[in-house]
């Protein structure tokens, strides 16, 4: 007997291969939805999508990313209220297809201001429980309605959905757990690093109050900045711990990159012909707006840069570049320093926390921070370097506009 051929719909082939894609390029859960839904509103013809996860404390369900949406509503992660079409889909645990002015459907409360024409809203199941709900729609009109097919494969791309928030729940288990390691360690790091300051601090009393009952002042000026700087140190670790543990709180809003990067360019600059560094800056003659926290990402590539600074005493080059490529919905910004490098061993662990291969002059937050920032803003970093070669960190940034 003849195995009967499969026959696969070329659109769902097509959903396959671009929910791949999306959890490949995926940094984390809020991009990959996003990504997701931009492959929804692609595949069918929509203005916008959304989509709703329920929150594991509350169990409301809330706006996680979109496409076609404000990015600050989307921003805030508003809740889909009671009698909110979403919220109604939630509770029945069934799809719906509503065609017509969306507005004039008594049954319920629309969170657009938006006049919508068509919309598929479907339920995220998975073991029987709602774990979310997808929505899309048409606006304007003269648009054509949503069909019972465009349903069907709506549903296809739902389940794939889920299918993957389960595989990045699982990876973002293992990370997690892998996490729990590292901050027992970080921990420890932390203790020791306090204990060595406050060993300091304690030292430099006990000789400050011998110098004192000796009455021997001068020796007092002279080591009174021991007791100061050990005190500095202690305070730099407290703030950067606290600006670690902040990192994705801060209020975000449309910025130019450009703006920021010229500003962090004429600060440093300075220093740089202090230290016989040559230092060079470039970017492209279009802003490029971002929707980020302007203090917490020049804090960020100030880390680099002060690092960079830092390994460069004696003078060396460094480069700032900035490069947007049409096809991408990414700006890189490449910082390089002619310093004395990282050792290879120590490459995939510049970003953790507390971790640091000269502890007189750092803490080792500075860059784990810098790590933490850039991720809360949709990108990623990574390092490239070689003893005795120099050092080069990529930021990659999902841009919100180009403007000429």
């Amino acid at each position: 007997m003849l195995e009967q051929e499969i026959l696969i719909p070329e659109k769902i082939k097509r959903f396959f291969s671009r929910i791949n894609e999306s959890i490949t390029d995926a940094r984390n859960l809020e991009h990959l939805l996003t990504l997701i839904s931009k492959v929804a509103v692609e595949e069918f013809d929509a203005d916008r999508a959304s989509i709703f996860l329920q929150d594991r404390q509350t169990e409301n369900l809330r706006l996680i990313a979109g496409t076609g949406i404000p990015q600050e509503i989307v921003e805030n992660h508003p809740i889909a209220e009671q009698n909110h079409i979403s919220w109604w889909v939630g509770e029945q645990k069934k799809p719906i297809i509503l065609n017509g002015p969306i507005k004039k459907d008594l049954r319920f409360r629309s969170m657009s201001s938006t006049a919508i024409s068509s919309s598929i809203i479907i339920p995220l199941i998975f073991e029987n429980d709602v774990i979310g709900v997808f929505n899309l729609s048409r606006t304007g009109e003269g648009r054509s309605f949503f069909t019972d097919d465009d349903l069907i494969m709506f549903r296809v791309l739902g389940d794939l959905v889920v299918i993957s928030l389960q595989l990045l729940l699982a990876q973002e288990k293992k990370i997690h757990d892998e996490q729990l390691a590292a901050i027992g360690l970080a921990t420890a790091e932390l203790v020791h690093s306090l204990k060595n300051l406050f060993v300091g601090v304690f030292g430099a009393v006990d000789l400050l109050d011998v110098l004192i009952q000796q009455n021997q002042w001068d020796s007092v000026k002279e080591n009174w900045n021991m007791l100061e700087n050990n005190i500095k140190n202690i305070s730099k670790v407290v703030n950067e711990i606290l600006s670690y543990s902040r990192v994705g709180t801060a209020i975000k809003e449309n910025i130019v990159l450009n703006e920021l990067l010229k500003d962090l360019s004429d600060f440093i600059e300075p220093r740089c012909n202090i230290s016989g560094i040559n230092l060079s800056f470039s970017y492209p003659s279009k802003r490029i707006i971002l929707w980020a926290n302007r203090e917490s990402l020049y804090n960020a590539f100030m880390n680099i840069l002060d690092n960079a600074i830092k390994v460069m005493p004696n003078g060396g080059k460094l480069e700032i570049q900035c490069e947007i490529n049409s096809e991408s919905e990414f700006v890189k910004v490449i910082i390089s320093d002619t310093g004395c490098g990282i050792a290879a061993e120590n490459i995939s662990r510049v970003f953790e926390p507390f971790f640091t291969t000269d502890k007189k002059k750092g803490t080792g937050i500075g860059l784990a921070l810098t790590k933490r920032i850039i991720e809360s803003h949709g990108g990623r970093i990574s390092v490239d370097s070689k003893v005795g070669s120099g050092t080069i960190f990529m930021v990659e940034l999902p841009i919100t506009e180009i403007q000429s």
